[in-house]
């Protein structure tokens, strides 16, 4: 697949790829089993390690993957975001999107900012017409985020993760009509 140039901000973010040198950041936010309820647990050494190493592979071969959101006047890393091609149902796949902030920055209105940063740019730059989330029917703040989003229900879908299968919401967005 094509490189795309990876370029978006939003009022109080700035979002880039991520970097092997962001291991640290991305850790305290992917080892906190708190902000990580949604998979059960909190990220081992060598599972944030193998999740870096996904979204660079994902950057290359996908042209996009989740993103650090960095505040963008500390530079410092607040969420990661991204859009990610997502095994759906029937073999179907869609471009999933995605928003993990840092558990103290909740209830901040970054998974807003985050989730509206990355529909843009699905819409704008990568032409998409469709944009989903799977989340699980116990995550009430992303289904808030999603709703707050213009995401729709849709359907359901069935994730195999670490032996599990976890049930998942399909939200849904289209991309919107110009006239």
């Amino acid at each position: 697949m094509e490189r795309q140039r990876f370029e978006t901000s939003s009022t109080r973010l700035r979002f880039r790829r991520l970097r092997a040198d962001d291991f640290m950041a991305v850790a305290a936010i992917l080892g906190d089993a708190q902000t990580m309820y949604a998979w059960q647990h909190g990220f081992s050494y060598d599972e944030v390690c193998d999740w870096i190493a996904d979204m660079l592979r994902r950057y290359r071969e996908d042209g996009c993957g989740c993103f650090a959101a960095l505040d963008r006047t500390t530079d410092e890393l607040i969420a990661l975001a991204g859009l990610l091609h997502e095994p759906l149902a029937n073999g179907e796949t869609g471009l999933g999107l995605i928003y993990i902030v840092r558990r103290d920055r909740w209830q901040q209105g970054y998974g807003n900012e985050c989730a509206q940063a990355m529909l843009s740019y699905a819409f704008d730059c990568l032409h998409a017409e469709r944009v989903v989330a799977l989340i699980q029917p116990s995550n009430i703040p992303s289904l808030h985020v999603a709703a707050a989003c213009g995401l729709r229900p849709v359907g359901r879908a069935v994730k195999h993760y670490q032996g599990k299968q976890l049930l998942h919401i399909i939200c849904a967005v289209d991309r919107p009509q110009t006239e």
